[in-house]
């Protein structure tokens, strides 16, 4: 049996997302630090605490809000499979992104 992968719109929107959540990182940091909440999450490690977050958050709103909404169905293997190769492959992006606004 072959695994399907993402089609090209989905592949695109993914991308898109991940993008999307990038840029959304200083936001999260500066709410993050923000004194109502700071008490309240009690975070050890904030770049790992929003490594985390970034991540699950675009897994979430793919796999969840577009791709069940745009084909009707939870993705399959090869698709989860692609979601979370394209999303290692954005890591280090991320990860730059969390750097330089934990840093401010």
């Amino acid at each position: 049996m072959t695994s399907v992968a993402l089609k090209d719109k989905d592949r695109t929107m993914l991308k898109t997302m991940i993008d999307d959540e990038i840029a959304k990182i200083p936001g999260l940091v500066r709410n993050l630090r923000l004194p109502e909440f700071s008490g309240i999450f009690q975070i050890k490690d904030e770049s790992e605490y929003i490594y985390g977050y970034t991540h699950g958050s675009i897994i979430g709103k793919f796999e969840t809000y577009y791709f069940v909404a745009h084909s009707g169905k939870k993705p399959g293997g090869g698709e989860i499979d692609e979601i979370a190769k394209t999303i290692f492959q954005k890591t280090l992006e991320i990860r730059n992104a969390i750097i330089s606004s934990v840093g401010q």
